[in-house]
């Protein structure tokens, strides 16, 4: 994926502010990156341009070496997958293999047991299969919906916040799991976080975007470390540390 000098104005509550101000940023096939930044400053605003679930106003946005919006969104989002920080149950009434079952259907697709079984243990779930989902905790919730994804097969998967309801050590075995699917299949993935050494769990290098701008990459040691060179960044890095110890 390829963003050229992308502007975003607005968010989803109507505010006109500048989101993302000429962001230029590249990723490769079967690479992976950690986004972060400050709450408002536009890293899910990034990841809804690329499956056109925001428009830019500026600059270009490519995907798969087009530009996103020359894809017809239908098959845009079979290639390009894109999980919300708080994943919704699709069905009203229905067990865990009805709710891993559901997105596959759409697409005329279907699924073993073993295969749901194998989704849910890379996001750390050993659920009964019959299990009404309704039962399930914001946690768990949280991460059927990623192991829905993932049964999917992207090519790109876009995660926003896929840690934000887990504690630290389920959430580095969670980005651990993660990193290690993506690589054995060449999957592309890039994750909104909060936290400093998600990029290094996930074993990915990290960006960081601040007042609409990307500073890095940087290895995801350096995060962990704030061993970065710009004093912006290594402010914000501070600020984000001092919350996570408070």
């Amino acid at each position: 994926m390829r963003l050229r000098r992308s502007g975003l104005s607005g968010s989803p509550g109507g505010d006109s502010a500048l989101v993302l101000d000429g962001v230029s940023l590249a990723l490769a096939r079967g690479s992976r990156l950690a986004i972060l930044g400050p709450s408002g400053g536009g890293k899910t605003s990034l990841l809804r341009l690329l499956t056109r679930l925001a428009t830019a106003e500026a600059g270009a946005v490519e995907v798969f070496g087009r530009p996103v919006d020359a894809w017809p969104i239908a098959e845009l989002r079979q290639r390009a997958v894109f999980v919300p920080q708080a994943p919704q149950l699709l069905l009203s009434e229905g067990s865990v293999r009805d709710e891993l079952l559901v997105a596959l259907g759409w697409r005329g697709r279907a699924a073993s047991d073993d295969a749901l079984r194998k989704a849910l243990a890379v996001v750390g779930l050993a659920l009964d299969l019959a299990r009404p989902a309704r039962e399930l905790s914001g946690g768990q919730l949280s991460r059927l919906g990623l192991a829905r994804a993932l049964l999917l097969e992207p090519e790109l998967l876009l995660l926003d916040e896929p840690t934000a309801s887990l504690d630290v050590r389920t959430a580095r075995e969670l980005l651990a799991r993660l990193g290690d699917w993506a690589q054995a299949r060449g999957v592309t993935l890039a994750a909104v976080t909060h936290a400093l050494d998600d990029a290094e769990a996930l074993g990915a290098e990290g960006v960081v975007l601040l007042e609409g701008r990307v500073y890095g990459p940087f290895s995801g040691a350096a995060l962990a470390q704030r061993a970065v060179g710009d004093p912006a960044v290594a402010a914000f890095l501070g600020q984000v540390a001092g919350e996570g110890a408070s």
